[in-house]
């Protein structure tokens, strides 16, 4: 977001109509003031209707400014939202992925925040603080004394404010970052609820939620309590200060002939409205520390996202041609390697089958095969070019990818296999036809329009990995990548899937499929064997079967 185009169209118009606002509030301490000294004194009706109709003009127009104001910000709320929150949840997304954790989960939450403050009285109460030297001026004028009991409640009110900001920024923050955690929590709950109801962990999963909270509400009460407190000493301040204007004012008429009833009166006005604002920043002031630290999250994850994401040139469609080149790839948090010098190549149309025991890095190279993970060390390339110079948007068009859990999105069955897109019937049908789908999606209720529900909740296992790997192949992508494809397939899903691999590979698809079944290796041309995250042998699938069988024998008879 262009920080100088957002204050220049947003926030210094509101800042200037504010200024108008402010200046027109003084309009009721002018009324009083004239209505003391000229309608009472010369009891002149004609004063006091034409004095009223002025008052009436000056609150009409403020309220119409006020309007305009209010306009402005939410004009301003929801350009920053077009411009921010398609951008922050590409980003959130392309980070979910990361094993390291994803610290952005919540970018749409603090971008939320802002908009929320935006709208609210929040900034309006900000916005007109600062015009308090104006009150200042007037009262001085009026007389310095009562300049002086303004001077003594702002200091006091600005200590309280310096106050809540040390007694409460720590514990804030501290709590905030808590009920994140709590929150994840949470939601990995949910994602698990099916094992966590079936096997009778929903005892030990509220306990542990309940230890994460528990932090939470420790944190939040010591913040409230410090807020509360200094919340009811402001208020008191301000009602002690605004009283004791009152009393000055009277002090001062009373030893001077020329300050009237009506300056007492406009004085009280104008204290309350110079010590409003200030008032209402510290009693909101918790509201203004949260969206502060979310504007403060917000700006360091676009300038970090902003850095990592230089512009790449568009490259032409990919072939299908696939090189690994030394990649090495760990977790840096534990300095676990799960991926050691990697290296193979495969040309356009090739088939790959990848083995290995469980934990040898199978999954691990699909990942980073697909772009979900960035190799630590080496290059990976399609068609001769990295891959990191491959946006993301443009090549994954060109990629069909199915991992081994399954996610699908609340939906249309049609929707899920065009990849959210507006989906194209005859592509649709395809790849339905390809992945056997097509005679089961037409004997649901409503075909192809069937909503699946959340994560396809109204689908069995099998046929969710059915969809999946539909929507792998939607569009004919030159690089299909599937990660235990059969997991949960019956006989006949076995089978459709054997005869669309047949057929993607006639019509030149480069296929990698990672399996412990055997009858798929059968129609695989090359074979990579993965052994403790490192590359134990790669080639033609005759060869290494070949090397395969020759070291199982030698062990044999080594025993």
């Amino acid at each position: 977001m262009n920080k100088s185009f957002f204050f220049k169209h947003y926030i210094l118009p509101t800042a200037f109509f504010s200024f108008i606002i402010n200046m027109f509030l003084l309009a009721p301490s002018l009324f009083m003031f004239q209505m003391f000294d000229r309608v009472i004194g010369t009891r002149s009706k004609e004063a006091l209707w034409l004095l009223s109709l002025l008052l009436l003009v000056a609150l009409v127009v403020m309220a119409i400014i006020e309007v305009v104001r209010s306009r402005i910000l939410v004009n301003a709320n929801n350009a920053m939202d077009l411009m921010l929150a398609p951008y922050l949840l590409k980003k959130m997304v392309e980070g979910a992925t990361s094993p390291e954790g994803n610290p952005n989960t919540y970018a749409l939450k603090d971008l939320q925040t802002v908009r929320t403050f935006l709208t609210g009285q929040g900034i309006i109460q900000l916005l007109d603080a600062p015009w308090l030297p104006i009150y200042m001026i007037l009262l001085y004028f009026m007389h310095p004394m009562m300049l002086l009991v303004l001077v003594i409640g702002t200091v006091l009110m600005v200590s309280l404010s310096i106050a809540s900001e040390f007694l409460t920024k720590d514990p804030l923050a501290e709590s905030n970052s808590a009920n994140r955690l709590a929150t994840r929590f949470v939601d990995s709950a949910m994602l698990n609820a099916e094992v966590v109801n079936a096997m009778g962990m929903q005892a030990n999963l509220t306990k542990r939620w309940a230890s994460l909270n528990d932090r939470v509400i420790i944190l939040q009460t010591k913040a409230s309590k410090w807020s509360g407190r200094i919340s009811g000493m402001t208020k008191f301040v301000r009602q002690i200060v605004q009283s004791m204007s009152m009393a000055v004012g009277t002090y001062i008429m009373l030893g001077d002939a020329t300050f009237s009833m009506g300056m007492i009166m406009a004085g009280g006005i104008i204290f309350g409205k110079a010590l409003g604002p200030l008032e209402y920043v510290i009693s909101g002031w918790r509201s203004i520390l949260e969206t502060r630290a979310a504007y403060a999250r917000l700006d360091a994850f676009i300038k970090g996202a902003n850095q990592a994401q230089p512009y790449l040139l568009e490259l032409p469609p990919p072939t299908g041609q696939i090189a690994m080149e030394h990649v090495t790839f760990g977790i840096r948090a534990t300095g676990k390697i799960l991926i050691r010098d990697v290296s193979f190549s495969l040309v356009a149309g090739d088939s790959l089958g990848i083995v290995g025991p469980s934990a040898s890095g199978k999954s691990t190279l699909a990942r980073l095969l697909v772009g979900a993970w960035k190799p630590q060390q080496g290059v990976i390339r399609i068609d001769g070019a990295d891959l990191a110079n491959w946006p993301s948007e443009r090549l994954g068009q060109h990629i069909g990818y199915l991992p081994q859990d399954i996610e699908l999105f609340a939906g249309s069955i049609a929707e899920n296999i065009a990849r959210l897109d507006e989906p194209d019937s005859e592509m649709v049908i395809e790849a339905a036809r390809i992945a056997g789908l097509h005679e089961m999606i037409l004997q649901m209720q409503n075909g192809y329009d069937t909503q699946i529900g959340e994560g396809g909740t109204v689908l069995s296992g099998g046929q969710r990995q059915r969809i999946g790997f539909a929507r792998a192949i939607y569009g004919n992508p030159k690089i299909l990548i599937l990660d235990e494809p059969n997991a949960s397939l019956d006989t006949a899903g076995e089978t459709a899937l054997v005869n669309a691999m047949a057929l993607l590979k006639e019509a030149g698809t480069t296929t990698i499929f990672i399996t412990h079944n055997p009858h798929f290796i059968n129609n695989v041309s090359k074979l990579l064997v993965m052994q403790n995250g490192a590359l134990a042998a790669f080639g033609p699938k005759e060869w290494v079967m070949a090397q395969l069988n020759k070291a199982t024998q030698q062990g044999q008879v080594s025993a």
